[in-house]
């Protein structure tokens, strides 16, 4: 290898790593601006998940998180929803540490990677149980609802909706 290839092999390397860089720090600073911690007492995160349930009114969770996986509690309306949804937030509470964790994402990043999400479902009035599978579409057919309010088995409480 003469020194004229081995200089120009050793700039492209050197602009690979430059770009290798850049890419992993945009990836860090995305992430971390889709998260907030916040130190709070229980009777403030409480107030927060019942603020957003009061958006919702009667209508309970979509997803019910049990045991043995989560369960599908009831179907998407068979109209589409008059608005589009433009991100999932997730509310997390940790009673212990007296943390609240809130990662908003935007529905945009969640649709460039369409996975599914394996669901069982309760027992229709029949008594038949099935299982299924939603996709990031699927959830988008509920339009802006609450998807998930509930308490992990480690004992964080969890509340997931789109808007």
């Amino acid at each position: 290898m003469t020194k004229k290839q081995r200089t120009i092999l050793l700039a492209i390397l050197g602009v690979a790593g430059v770009f290798v860089i850049a890419v992993v720090g945009t990836g860090i600073w995305i992430v971390r601006s889709l998260v907030e911690n916040v130190t709070m007492n229980e009777a403030a995160a409480t107030r927060s998940f019942d603020d957003i349930r009061a958006r919702f009114g009667n209508t309970g969770p979509v997803i019910a998180l049990r045991g043995d996986g989560p369960v599908l509690l009831r179907r998407p309306a068979e109209t589409q929803p008059a608005t589009t949804v433009k991100t999932l937030h997730i509310l997390r509470w940790n009673g212990g540490a007296e943390r609240m964790s809130r990662i908003d994402i935007p529905f945009s990043l969640l649709r460039m990677r369409d996975s599914v999400f394996r669901l069982r479902a309760e027992p229709d009035p029949t008594g038949v149980s099935f299982s299924t599978s939603l996709r990031i579409a699927d959830i988008e057919g509920y339009g802006p609802a609450l998807l998930v309010d509930d308490t992990m088995p480690n004992g964080e409480h969890v509340l997931i909706w789109s808007d």
